[in-house]
């Protein structure tokens, strides 16, 4: 059975799936689906009536979503029609004869062929960007870790970032690249200060505190863009 949410003349899909869990879960993905996560043994019924309940909840909540939608352009970067590079927007347009896999002009990304291609170009040239700032971060921490940090950049499915405390390894989500400096440097400071408190205690959040004074500022940011996380 479909089921779906209307708000403000729009219909959004409701998607329940089922769960070992105790609680029911909403949430709003980038696409604009409505995601029910339930226990097992939870009925439509019993989630439909909690949507229900909680409508004043959800109807907020698809405001945040349209909002950011106008902001940032979610679903025309989903649909590969938009793209960010170093933070900055810029359009996306097919170009048959061009001979590289990407081109760009005037706030123009021109590709030909698959779009999801140039873009894994795009991101690939440009490893460059996310390794001067880890160099950065290298040299700032140089007195203060034990470890010799080295840089892993690779896509990741949930996470801008990680670090393993033994090794050193930082590991950087490719799709950085789209974002700004500013966010970039954020993460790298937030995995190298894991160098040093490898969990989120007291101690870490003092220190990221003091190194990144504005960091609840771009953990709030780097939430709005979780959407590139989804694209190829």
């Amino acid at each position: 059975m479909e089921l779906s949410f209307k708000f403000q003349e729009k219909t959004y899909p409701i998607v329940i799936t089922r769960k070992k869990r105790k609680r029911i879960a909403v949430k709003i993905d980038p696409s604009g689906w409505i995601r029910v996560s339930c226990p097992e043994h939870c009925s439509h019924r019993t989630a439909v009536k909690f949507l229900e309940k909680n409508r004043a909840w959800l109807e907020k909540a698809l405001i945040i979503h349209e909002g950011m939608e106008r902001k940032l352009g979610i679903s025309a970067c989903l649909k590969y029609r938009r793209t960010y590079l170093f933070g900055k927007p810029h359009l996306l347009r097919e170009k048959p004869d061009l001979k590289p896999p990407y081109e760009i002009r005037e706030g123009v990304i021109y590709y030909r062929g698959n779009p999801a291609d140039a873009l894994e170009a795009l991101r690939r040239d440009n490893h460059a960007y996310i390794e001067e700032e880890f160099e950065r971060a290298r040299h700032a921490f140089s007195e203060v870790i034990k470890q010799k940090p080295f840089l892993t950049i690779r896509k990741m499915k949930s996470r801008w970032g990680s670090c393993n405390h033994r090794t050193g390894r930082i590991t950087i989500n490719r799709a950085l690249v789209h974002l700004s400096p500013r966010l970039l440097r954020f993460v790298m400071v937030h995995e190298f200060v894991h160098l040093i408190h490898p969990n989120h205690g007291r101690d870490f959040k003092e220190l990221l505190g003091r190194l990144y004074p504005t960091h609840r500022e771009a953990e709030r940011e780097l939430k709005n863009y979780v959407f590139l996380l989804k694209i190829d």
